[in-house]
C-alpha cells in the first residue's frame, strides 16, 4: 500500500513539476538572466558602458541641485525622483527622473563637474534595465504579480523535482550518475535531473527570499507622484540636503529620493547593521525642518534583512558566486526541459 501511494505521489509531482515548468520556463531564463547579472552589476556595467559609468573628474563633489538641475536638462517636462551616489571613488552618480504621465527617463552624471554623462530610457542603461525586469518585469504591479507566481513556481519546482527523484537512504550518489553509455536523450534527461538536485537549495532558497521581498511591495500603496521642486529653488534643495547630512555626519549616502513637493528623504549605507542596510532621514524642504530620523536598526521594514540574502551580499564573495551557479542552473534547466518535453512527444519511430 505504502509502495503503491509512493509511486502515486511521484506521478503527481513529475506531471505537476513538468506543466509549471513549460508554462514559466521563458520568464525562469529571464530571471536568472538578470539576476546573475546584478550579482556583479558594478563591473558589468563598467564593461557594457565604460563611458557612461566611470567618474571623469578627479576629485570634488557637486551640490546636490546641480545635479538634479543638470539630469533633467536633456529631458524636458520631467523631474528628477531619485539620485543614487556613488558606492566607490570611481563610480558615477545615476539619477532616475518621471513625467507626469509616469514615463521614465534616466541619467549619469559625473559626481564632481554634475556633468552628464549619459541620458536616455531604460535600454541605454543595460543594468537599470536588467534591475527592472528582475523586479517587476517594466509592468508595475502587475509585473510585481508576475515575478511573485514565477518564483512560487519556481519553489514548487525545486521541490516536486526533490519529491519525484529521492531515492531512499543509501542510494543518493547512485542516483546522481551519468550513464556516459546512454543514449543521448537519456544522458540530457541525467544531466537535467542531477543538475536539479545539486542546486535545488540554492534555487529554494532564492525563491523564497524573492517572495518575501516582493509581497510587501506589491500590496503597499501606491507612492505620490514624485516632484522635485525647479531649480530656482535650488538653495533650498542644498540647504535640506545639508540638514539631513547633518545626523549622520560620518555616514556615506547611498541615495536621495523626492517623494513629495515639499520633502526629501536621504539614505545612508548602515553596514554596521548589514551590508544593504540604511539609516534615513526626512527634510522639509521649504524651511529644512527634520521630518523623520530612522536609524537602521529600528527600521522594521522586511527587505533590509532579507535583500542581503536574496543578493548573496551577506555572505560576499562566496555567496554571490553561489547564487551565480544557482542562476546558470536554473538557466539550462529552463533550456533542456522544454527540449525533453518535446522530444518525449516526438513519435518513437522519429526518436528512435
Amino acid at each position: 500500500m505504502f509502495q503503491e501511494l509512493q509511486v502515486i505521489t511521484r506521478a503527481n509531482f513529475l506531471v505537476l513539476h513538468r506543466r509549471l515548468a513549460l508554462v514559466f520556463a521563458p520568464l525562469l531564463f529571464l530571471q536568472a538572466l538578470t539576476g546573475g547579472a546584478l550579482l556583479f552589476k558594478q563591473p558589468l556595467g563598467r564593461l557594457l558602458d565604460p563611458s557612461g559609468t566611470t567618474r571623469q573628474s578627479a576629485h570634488g563633489a557637486a551640490p546636490l541641485s546641480a545635479l538634479c538641475a543638470n539630469a533633467a536638462r536633456p529631458f524636458r517636462g520631467y523631474r528628477v525622483t531619485r539620485i543614487y551616489y556613488p558606492e566607490t571613488a570611481s563610480d558615477v552618480v545615476f539619477a532616475q527622473l518621471s513625467s507626469a504621465a509616469g514615463t521614465m527617463r534616466y541619467a549619469s552624471l559625473d559626481p564632481g563637474s554634475a556633468a552628464v554623462l549619459a541620458a536616455g530610457p531604460i535600454w541605454r542603461f543595460p543594468i537599470e534595465a536588467a534591475l527592472q525586469l528582475h523586479y517587476r518585469l517594466l509592468n508595475g504591479r502587475t509585473g510585481l504579480a508576475i515575478v511573485l507566481a514565477n518564483a512560487l513556481a519556481l519553489a514548487l519546482l525545486a521541490s516536486t523535482g526533490l519529491g519525484n527523484w529521492w531515492p531512499g537512504r543509501g542510494r543518493l550518489a547512485k542516483s546522481l550518475a551519468i550513464r556516459s553509455a546512454a543514449p543521448g536523450r537519456i544522458r540530457l534527461r541525467q544531466w537535467h535531473r542531477s543538475i536539479g538536485v545539486a542546486l535545488s537549495l540554492v534555487l529554494l532558497f532564492s525563491a523564497i527570499t524573492g517572495v518575501l521581498l516582493n509581497i510587501p511591495d506589491l500590496i503597499a500603496r501606491a507612492p505620490p507622484t514624485a516632484n522635485v521642486p525647479p531649480s530656482a529653488r535650488a538653495g533650498q534643495i542644498d540647504q535640506a540636503f545639508n540638514r539631513a547630512m547633518a545626523e549622520f555626519p560620518q555616514a556615506t549616502i547611498r541615495d536621495v529620493r523626492f517623494p513629495e513637493a515639499d520633502r526629501i528623504d536621504v539614505n545612508f549605507r548602515a553596514p554596521r547593521h548589514n551590508t544593504l542596510a540604511v539609516d534615513i532621514v526626512s527634510v522639509k524642504l521649504s524651511d529644512g525642518a527634520l521630518l523623520k530620523r530612522l536609524p537602521a536598526e529600528s527600521n522594521p521594514v522586511l527587505w533590509m534583512k532579507v535583500l542581503p540574502l536574496h543578493s548573496g551580499t551577506a555572505l560576499g564573495l562566496p555567496g554571490q558566486i553561489v547564487l551565480l551557479m544557482g542562476g546558470v542552473a536554473l538557466m539550462i534547466l529552463a533550456l533542456t526541459g522544454p527540449v525533453m518535453w518535446w522530444h518525449a512527444r516526438r513519435p518513437k519511430r522519429k526518436r528512435s
